[in-house]
């Protein structure tokens, strides 16, 4: 179920201002309707109330993100590591992590070996991006499915969401305020768009790039979130993230402090245990997070929401200006 859609941003296009110049230039206004005219133009200058120039995640590196999001790397990844690896035994179809075996019934332990049934079936082809879809898709349905069929009645409902075309803004990038704009592979919702609830984010690597080249997407669509959340007041402003050429997968978080870190599983020779087993930590804790706040936050809140700079769409509308487009 998508999430629920909130209100888009409204705003004056380009062309919208352009029309108001040309209206002063042509029209006999008189004095009076002149300086009433240009005021009104200034303040949808000044105010920003126009669309502006959008700057596509795709093309920014991890320091232009680090810059333009406000956030800063460390080396504390311990959450990551101290996390146990998941194994199924073909015995007993048994989940077994660090403090934690739970039993599985053999419609789980089924679920399990998607991975490894797929990479059968697709032995004889060479590994491309389709390939490594189809392998993610594996993991993050099961990682999803386990953890809500083991959930109580207290858990929040949790979603994947695929490829909604995004927009956050403003942002300044070399001196200039755009809306950065993107598409992430997929989402892991916990609640709304009004609550910018959103816990996962995952960036699949392009045919031939490495996985690597996805980090710094994936902290971008991370960033946004976590900027729009401490810009409402949340409590808790934590962001995850995963990118993925489907051999090498990068785990990576933004804490309340606005750090991010990352931690690299291989998951060469088919290795995915420790893949799924922080998809399901990472699942899970997206579970216990409230995405309402106490009457107190939750009041304060929408009061900084109504004044906030920022602004963030999930299902944006494609920019129809391409002089617009950076």
């Amino acid at each position: 179920m998508p999430p629920t859609k909130i209100e888009k941003k409204k705003a004056t296009t380009k062309k919208k201002i352009v029309q108001a110049i040309l209206d002063i230039k042509i029209n006999k206004f008189s004095f009076s309707q002149l300086r009433a005219s240009v005021a009104q133009l200034t303040s949808m200058v000044q105010n920003e109330e126009y669309e502006l120039p959008t700057l596509a995640i795709s093309s920014l590196n991890i320091d232009d993100v680090q810059s333009t999001l406000n956030i800063k790397f460390s080396l504390n990844n311990l959450e990551f590591r101290d996390q146990g690896q998941i194994e199924f035994s073909p015995s007993f179809g048994t989940y077994t992590q660090t403090r934690i075996e739970v039993n599985a019934t053999s419609d789980q332990f089924e679920k399990a070996e998607w991975t490894e049934k797929t990479i059968k079936a697709f032995e004889n082809s060479d590994a491309n991006e389709a390939m490594s879809r189809v392998i993610l898709n594996n993991l993050l349905t099961f990682s999803h499915d386990y953890v809500t069929s083991k959930s109580d009645s207290t858990g929040h409902d949790v979603h994947l969401n695929a490829e909604g075309l995004w927009r956050y803004g403003p942002v300044t990038y070399k001196g200039a305020k755009y809306d950065l704009t993107g598409r992430p592979d997929y989402t892991l919702w916990y609640g709304t768009e009004a609550e910018v609830a959103v816990s996962v984010v995952v960036v699949e690597a392009k045919s031939g790039a490495s996985a690597m080249s996805g980090v710094s997407q994936a902290l971008a669509y991370m960033g946004c979130v976590h900027r729009r959340r401490k810009d409402l007041m949340k409590t808790d402003t934590t962001v995850y993230g995963v990118a993925t050429d489907g051999q090498y997968f990068v785990f990576l978080k933004i804490n309340n402090n606005s750090e991010w870190s990352e931690y690299i599983i291989s998951a060469r020779n088919n290795n995915f245990q420790e893949v799924i087993g922080l998809l399901v930590h990472i699942f899970r804790t997206a579970m216990t997070i409230s995405p309402l706040q106490s009457e107190e936050t939750s009041l304060a809140s929408h009061s900084k929401e109504s004044s906030s700079l920022s602004y963030i769409e999930f299902d944006a509308e494609e920019e129809v200006d391409s002089e617009e487009e950076i």
